[in-house]
């Protein structure tokens, strides 16, 4: 089971679809951590061992790469609807499922083709 923290910029309903397939999601706003900064949230996520899942890569990325070990993220490319974002969300937890990733400084990247990326980040060597 891989625990979530959902982005505040992304639906709530994210945390339902991360249930159905049998994973802990939590969204940042139901945490109260709506007005944190970037910074903050990354760090409540990596002192929870919390695979965070947002579609502001730009500023989570430099993070990230100064991070030996993280827990993961899953990125949802483009800024779409809410209804779209369950869709790719749905598309990245199942390329997780079907390919048993363990998320461990892991980055699943999905776009609005539905189309899933996986790399390390930083490398494990």
């Amino acid at each position: 089971m891989i625990r979530f923290l959902i982005d505040e910029n992304l639906s709530p309903r994210l945390v339902e679809v991360a249930a159905g397939f049998g994973h802990a999601a939590f969204h940042v706003v139901h945490r109260g951590w709506a007005a944190m900064e970037d910074a903050q949230v990354f760090r409540r996520a990596r002192e929870e061992d919390l695979t965070l899942v947002t579609n502001n890569w730009q500023d989570f990325e430099g993070m990230l790469r100064r991070e030996e070990i993280h827990c993961g993220v899953v990125v949802i490319l483009p800024a779409v609807r809410r209804e779209r974002q369950v869709e790719l969300f749905t598309a990245a937890l199942e390329a997780i499922r079907d390919h048993e990733l363990d998320m461990l400084n892991t980055v699943v990247a999905v776009d609005d083709a539905g189309r899933v990326t996986r790399y390390l980040l930083p490398e494990l060597v």
